[in-house]
């Protein structure tokens, strides 16, 4: 049977076997092909009754399959016997989708030119035409279309009735200020050991209370992850956890927490080695609203100097939040900081510059953060998060508290106080100045409207 099966007929049963023997890799599959991409073989009701499974949420098995597309037993038997993909071979799997689709491409424009080359239809609107549906046919995505204005207007004002939902951080200056919404890429920058992955961890624990949030992990594995939450759920020392030096006071809240983590919609997933297909594919397997990927440049990716890989990486992370409506939060490493200090004597905090091994962040990015060490010097101080980019509002900073023992970042509202008092200070002891010069007057509104600037 495989001596004679074309190479079409052997993707096509490869494809449909892989998605068979690894359902994960459906979501991936559902965004790019459809039915009529299995034209040489009795596969495009199978993919039709596989997609329809998945769509509703319903486990995909080959007799769920069966039941759902009717009697296609042989198909699916050359299918499964087609030398599907493995689960670990995740990575070869895009490159069959990517052959498989390369074919029906060709098949189709070669369809559509063959049309245009023997229609006796010359007419300037009908080649126009025919030109269209070949345009449209060398597209990789199923899921484009066109909005026009009157289509963008209906829905912009049909909107306006509904009550917006923007994306809860947990943290009330960011829940006023910032409006994520799903499709938007957003990013946290922060400097190695500054608490990035603390503050990702907060926020996804708040998300994922009316969301279902994917916490991807590069770095840390999920045991040291969930140590994290569950020491600030339950207020106690990860210190005192890690070393077992618990009372039955302890236990208990210990215990309370683990059951009120259990109620989130959140998933930590051990990702090292993974690239953004890899992360793509389970979250629209898992069907995620949020994913938080920690931490960007540590993603696998192709091309041999850093700056192309995390530059693929950005682009990938972007394009995937806008195609499939899912909110990114990518944690990123920060360039050393810089020891040059300002006028006042403090150290230059970082911007959207510091983000490392490309500039490309920065332009992906709807919304960038960055977390530093309001003290530099001493890692226990408390954090600055800096909103440094924010399309579509006002940038800002808030002070935070670290509490290194019970995992928690809150806001610093005693340093908010401080730094106000200190400004304050720094005004008068200006004005002091000012008046000892000799000669020295301030300027009236009146002397102000006849100054030439």
């Amino acid at each position: 049977m495989a001596e004679q099966m074309t190479v079409q007929q052997e993707l096509e049963f490869r494809v449909l076997g892989s998605l068979l023997s690894t359902p994960d890799w459906i979501g991936e599959a559902v965004t790019v092909l459809g039915p009529e991409d299995f034209p040489e073989t009795d596969c495009g009701d199978i993919f039709a009754a596989l997609r329809s499974l998945f769509l509703d949420g319903r486990a995909v098995t080959p007799m769920a399959v069966v039941l759902e597309a009717g009697d296609y037993t042989r198909p699916m038997v050359d299918a499964i016997r087609s030398q599907p993909l493995a689960a670990a071979e995740r990575g070869e799997f895009a490159g069959l989708l990517d052959k498989l689709q390369a074919r029906n491409r060709l098949r189709r424009v070669t369809e559509l030119a063959g049309a245009l080359a023997i229609s006796k239809n010359q007419e300037p609107e009908y080649i126009e035409h025919m030109v269209d549906e070949i345009n449209a046919a060398m597209s990789r995505r199923k899921d484009f279309r066109e909005v026009s204005m009157g289509e963008a207007a209906v829905e912009f004002i049909t909107g306006l009735e509904e009550e917006p939902v923007y994306l809860p951080w947990g943290l009330k200056r960011l829940d006023e200020g910032l409006e994520v919404e799903a499709g938007d890429f957003v990013v946290i920058g922060g400097y190695a050991s500054s608490g990035k992955t603390l503050l990702a961890l907060q926020m996804a624990r708040t998300m994922a209370e009316t969301r279902r949030v994917g916490f991807f992990s590069l770095e840390t594995g999920h045991r040291k992850l969930f140590g994290r939450l569950i020491a600030r759920e339950a207020g106690l020392s990860l210190k005192r956890i890690k070393r077992r030096d618990l009372r039955d006071t302890d236990y208990a809240a210990l215990t309370a927490a683990a059951s009120t983590l259990d109620k989130l919609d959140l998933d930590l997933i051990p990702a090292g080695g993974m690239s953004v297909a890899d992360v793509q594919a389970v979250t629209l397997a898992k069907r995620y609203e949020v994913i938080f990927v920690d931490y960007l440049q540590l993603m696998d990716a192709p091309g041999r100097e850093r700056y192309d890989k995390v530059t693929a990486i950005s682009i990938g992370l972007h394009t995937m939040a806008q195609r499939h409506g899912v909110t990114v939060v990518a944690l990123a490493q920060l360039s050393r900081p810089e020891r040059t200090k300002t006028r006042d004597g403090r150290p230059v905090p970082p911007n959207m510059a510091s983000l490392r091994e490309s500039g490309q962040i920065e332009q992906d990015a709807d919304v960038i953060l960055l977390l530093y060490p309001a003290d530099p010097d001493n890692n226990a101080s408390g954090r600055v998060l800096k909103i440094a980019k924010n399309k579509e509002g006002e940038r800002f900073t808030i002070d935070l508290a670290f509490d290194g023992a019970t995992q928690s970042l809150v806001p610093d509202e005693g340093r908010k106080v401080q730094q106000k008092l200190a400004n304050e200070g720094r005004r008068v002891r200006q004005q002091q100045h000012q008046t000892a010069i000799p000669g020295f007057t301030d300027i009236t509104e009146t002397d102000k409207e006849a100054l030439p600037f």
